[in-house]
């Protein structure tokens, strides 16, 4: 799933290409993000640029370039962030112990298998692996999670499979952990096949969400014709991932993992232009 790194901002603030180099390697389609630790990373990164490159010409450049940086490549999970200022090594390594990162960037080397010095990452190094493909459990949760940067970042969601139905418990339940995630104020829309009546699809969503959808959110339903549709996509305006299997967990006798990857952001946008409509058959909110 999707990779929390923590990355001191010393680390990249020694120069426009040590952080450059690094920057590129995060994003959400590289399945890398960087950890919002503290929430202001942006800010400490700069304030130490400033000690490191005062008087240079690339201290410009690298402020553009942070400055350009969005949302969608920060994993923002409300890590607390106490100590950063005063020792953003120590605390990371004591928040490390709440709630682990994936891994930590640092700006010097420790005898410390958990932190990593910038001066030994290069394209070889385990944490920079590529993590764009994974092999899940069909579990509803599971599912949830490995979406959560997507659905919690997105401000219109699109929810593709030929066969989504919400009055199948074994698609209601992965739907409900998505909701979980969903910012208030976003847009969700559903795509599936035309194999059943209109009506007969939209009364089975509203029974299944009465109740459970949270407010500001609004839900959409489309429908395409049955033949063309086979993948399965969760499409933001930020990322995409496919499901080979479909949106639906497990059920008895059924296939117990799905292979899950990232989409290339020209492929999502592709995908996104495909499965686009301002002709909903039903919406709720």
């Amino acid at each position: 799933m999707f990779k929390e790194v923590a990355i001191e901002p010393a680390s990249v603030a020694t120069s426009y290409r040590d952080f450059s180099y690094i920057i590129e390697k995060f994003g959400i389609p590289e399945g890398r993000l960087i950890a919002a630790f503290p929430s202001k990373w942006k800010r400490f990164v700069y304030q130490a640029a400033q000690r490191h490159l005062h008087g240079k010409a690339e201290l410009s450049k690298l402020e553009v370039r942070l400055r350009a940086l969005s949302e969608d490549t920060f994993y923002a999970q409300g890590r607390p962030g106490e100590g950063c200022s005063v020792d953003w090594l120590e605390a990371a390594i004591a928040e490390n112990k709440r709630a682990p990162f994936d891994a930590i960037i640092a700006s010097t080397k420790l005898d410390n298998p958990e932190v990593i010095s910038a001066s030994d990452l290069d394209g070889d190094h385990p944490c920079l692996k590529p993590n764009r493909q994974w092999d899940i459990e069909r579990e509803a949760n599971v599912m949830a999670r490995c979406c959560a940067p997507l659905l919690s970042k997105g401000k219109h969601i699109k929810l593709v499979d030929p066969h989504f139905d919400l009055g199948h418990k074994r698609f209601l339940r992965p739907f409900l952990e998505f909701l979980k995630h969903v910012r208030i104020g976003a847009r969700v829309d559903i795509y599936r096949g035309d194999s059943q009546d209109a009506n007969f699809i939209a009364q089975r969503i509203q029974q299944a969400i009465h109740g459970v959808l949270p407010a500001g959110v609004v839900l959409r339903l489309f429908l395409l014709p049955e033949g063309p549709m086979h993948n399965r996509f969760v499409l933001t305006e930020v990322g995409g991932l496919y499901f080979l299997t479909g949106l639906d967990d497990k059920g008895q006798g059924e296939k117990v993992t799905d292979q899950v990857g990232l989409l290339d952001p020209e492929v999502r946008a592709l995908q996104w232009e495909r499965h686009s409509s301002d002709y909903p058959v039903a919406s709720w909110s």
